[in-house]
């Protein structure tokens, strides 16, 4: 039996209208900070920073309002300004309203 070839990585992910949509997101258009071990880069949004770093848009926000501590070994933050407060209070007001008294199996 003979095996296929394995294909080349793909360069650009293969995008339907429902990502094309959420990509499109107000959220994933702000500018992010990318904090690596030796610099810090700033970006222009989330998006420009996926496509540069090779990580997923969702981790790199959820990076930033804090929801996870880092995304692939690099801290992520907003760039201060309004976005900054708005999506890290709705985080914050998010977490505190949570009230699930058991774990997630029983």
């Amino acid at each position: 039996m003979a095996h296929k070839e394995a294909a080349p990585p793909r360069k650009f992910p293969i995008i339907n209208e429902g990502a094309k949509r959420k990509r499109a997101q107000k959220k994933y258009q702000i500018p992010v900070i990318g904090h690596f071990a030796d610099r810090s880069v700033e970006f222009k949004n989330i998006i420009e920073a996926e496509r540069v770093t090779g990580i997923n848009y969702t981790m790199i926000f959820e990076a930033c309002i804090g929801k996870i501590f880092k995304a692939h070994n690099v801290h992520w933050e907003f760039k201060k300004g309004n976005h900054y407060i708005k999506y890290k209070a709705f985080y914050i007001n998010a977490q505190s309203s949570y009230t699930r008294k058991t774990g997630f199996n029983g």
